[in-house]
């Protein structure tokens, strides 16, 4: 009899979680990713190539449609649905090893992906972002990965204190390399000069990011110029991340 009634308990917590699922309104995981590596990690802003292909063979095996922004702003104005399972893959700043490590993954397994630029490495002063030709050639090589704003030379962790007008002439400038109206704020950190700048030069989505604020899926009511992204490093085991694709928060 106990048996029995431990059956049915797991039975219907199995049932109960089905129908939320299902039953919920949808919401979208934007996952996020900064620098790769092929060797040991520096930061927790790093994760291997290793894990990082763990992580995109189970979004491909259990046929996840990885978005693009013109789909997340489609969903977020309620213009169409999507599926239950759908995820937004993001990578700030352009660091060269999201063209040399992650763009060949995501195109192996053919998951579209979007890269935060910062508009000011274009010019190749470090080794360690994408320059002229590196986009050149993502763009060539790699048509499933968009490009987007992270400012031109605003990544400050007080970026958010500028002036509207000051925010504005970054975005300008930046717009001579990236035309999509989409943004990534710097560090996460935005504020109403930042808002009242990306409406004014005609942005429709901008990003946050950070675990201490937000750390949840999107959601059809949140703001297109507030929407919550979900870090991953190496230090993120897989069962976490599994976790956090199917968690109804």
């Amino acid at each position: 009899m106990k048996r029995n009634r431990i059956i049915i308990g797991i039975c219907v917590v199995i049932v109960f979680g089905v129908l939320i699922y299902f039953l919920l309104p949808p919401k979208i995981p934007v996952i996020t990713y900064h620098d790769f590596t092929r060797g040991s990690v520096e930061d927790n802003m790093q994760i291997t190539e290793e894990v990082f292909r763990k992580q995109m063979k189970f979004l491909k095996k259990h046929h996840y449609k990885s978005l693009t922004l013109k789909e997340m702003e489609c969903f977020l104005e309620k213009k169409c649905r999507l599926p239950k399972r759908s995820v937004l893959i993001t990578m700030d700043d352009g660091w060269k090893n999201e063209l040399e490590i992650a763009a060949p993954i995501l195109k192996e397994y053919n998951l579209h992906a979007v890269i935060f630029y910062v508009g000011s490495n274009i010019q190749g002063d470090s080794p360690n972002f994408m320059n002229q030709e590196d986009l050149e050639r993502l763009k060539k090589d790699y048509p499933n990965i968009e490009l987007a704003s992270h400012t031109y030379q605003l990544h400050q962790e007080d970026a958010y204190l500028k002036s509207t007008i000051e925010l504005q002439e970054d975005m300008e400038k930046e717009k001579e390399i990236i035309s999509n109206p989409y943004f990534a704020y710097p560090y996460g950190k935005n504020s109403k000069n930042y808002l009242k700048a990306l409406e004014k030069e005609g942005y429709h989505l901008a990003f946050t990011f950070g675990p201490e604020k937000e750390h949840r899926k999107c959601k059809r009511s949140d703001s297109p110029y507030l929407i919550p992204r979900l870090n991953f490093s190496t230090d993120v085991p897989m069962w976490k991340f599994i976790l956090r694709l199917i968690w109804f928060r």
